[in-house]
């Protein structure tokens, strides 16, 4: 049977959401992701209420990655004392370019619409690399994407169960 929503990614919550496969390709960007939420609002929810959607596709079409950074952080002792300031750091392009490729196991944590450019969808998407992950260090390292898009189309087969608050 399997559900597919169209343009509909406010309808969708990714405080769960880890990364299977995260590829660029001509026709845009592809993820694969588990435990995606399908808020009650989205008209593929037979269930009426906040679910989890089985192993989901993404599909970005005509999407492309604009830029990127590396959050960056304070760190405070028990005193609320600042002892280190990391700031964001820009992508470079190879950088940028090279991420999807190592985010497997990373967690999606966010989808953020923003203005669009140049008559595409614009949204800003959070991505954490875990702690002693490949990619990450003794810290998680989060890195926040600018992209943009033609259309989103994201499907599924199935639901798994509902999401308890």
């Amino acid at each position: 049977m399997g559900f597919q929503s169209v343009d509909e990614l406010e309808h969708f919550s990714f405080r769960d959401c880890q990364i299977n496969t995260f590829r660029v390709t001509e026709e845009g960007l592809f993820l694969e992701v588990e435990a995606l939420i399908v808020k009650a609002n989205n008209s593929q929810n037979t269930n009426y209420t906040d679910s989890y959607a089985g192993t989901t596709q993404i599909r970005l079409l005509g999407g492309e990655l604009l830029s990127g950074f590396q959050e960056g952080y304070k760190y405070y002792d028990a005193n609320d004392v600042l002892v280190n300031e990391v700031p964001d750091k820009p992508l470079p392009e190879a950088k940028l370019k090279g991420l999807p490729k190592k985010c497997a196991g990373a967690y999606l944590f966010a989808m953020e619409k923003r203005e669009p450019v140049n008559g595409k969808q614009h949204y800003a998407i959070g991505i954490e690399f875990a702690e002693d992950s490949d990619y990450g260090s003794n810290l998680s390292e989060t890195y926040q994407l600018e992209i943009s898009f033609q259309k989103a189309v994201v499907n599924w087969e199935q639901y798994m169960n509902r999401v308890q608050d």
